[in-house]
């Protein structure tokens, strides 16, 4: 990969249940913006989010349905996003939007040329999710555990003619076997973009705190790489080194 090249970022509900995650990617950012690419930030969490605060004030989460939780928990994930980045000198540019937003032409072209111009911009960098209160597509592959945003990075990437994709996750890649119930399972460097999803459910379920798991991941990479995007799933500590052409993580090829 060359400079002046627009690279998505997709980070799961389970990466940032861990509060150093934030600082971490930020510090990344800030590294991949100055060497001249352009970014774009896809983060899970509002759900999560929303739960936590909730539970703070003494509320019920059961209570509330996920696109609520989401709406709540927005603020509190900008908030930690904000804090992370701007050790770095960055700000986020919260980009919301819903899949109705793209099926009508105006609409798709304003999100595409403003999500490219704030890719580059030298202080923002662009907030990706769906607006859940106004339409929950996200919420409703959730509870299918089909979503995460997994979908909403890859239809991005597409969007903005990205170069490449990470999908950023706990396990930081693709393993042999379930690597919660098999010990001694070890990580795939690389994986076809052909794999059927009936064939990636041996390797891991759903994520904790998220819905996309792996399953999900491997099938939206696939989808990005037959497109010709560079597409890869990775730990948090391994963005600098994807984006760069090191080999980390499971990478998904042709």
């Amino acid at each position: 990969m060359t400079t002046e090249q627009i690279i998505v970022i997709k980070v799961g509900t389970d990466v940032l249940k861990n509060i150093l995650a934030f600082s971490i990617i930020a510090r990344q950012i800030a590294e991949l913006k100055k060497m001249g690419y352009g970014v774009i930030l896809v983060s899970s969490g509002g759900v999560t989010a929303g739960s936590d605060c909730l539970s703070f004030i003494g509320g019920n989460p059961e209570q509330y349905h996920k696109c609520i939780l989401a709406s709540i928990g927005a603020s509190s994930l900008l908030e930690h996003w904000g804090k992370a980045l701007m050790l770095d000198r960055l700000v986020p540019a919260q980009c919301y939007f819903t899949y109705g937003n793209l099926r009508f032409k105006g609409e798709k072209e304003s999100i595409r040329s403003r999500l490219r111009l704030l890719a580059f911009d030298p202080f923002a960098v662009p907030l990706v999710n769906e607006n859940d209160i106004v339409s929950g597509v996200e919420i409703e592959k959730m509870k299918k555990g089909l979503g995460d945003n997994d979908r909403l990075a890859r239809i991005v990437s597409c969007l903005v003619g990205a170069k490449a994709i990470a999908f950023v996750t706990v396990r930081g890649g693709v393993y042999n076997a379930n690597p919660d119930t098999t010990p001694s399972a070890t990580l795939i460097p690389t994986i076809q973009a052909k794999i059927r999803r009936s064939r990636a459910m041996q390797y891991i379920g759903s994520s904790a705190n998220g819905t996309g798991g792996m399953v999900s991941k491997v099938h939206e990479a696939s989808l990005c790489v037959r497109k010709g995007i560079i597409a890869g799933i990775i730990g948090v500590h391994d963005i600098l080194d994807f984006f760069t052409k090191r080999d980390v993580g499971t990478r998904v090829v042709v």
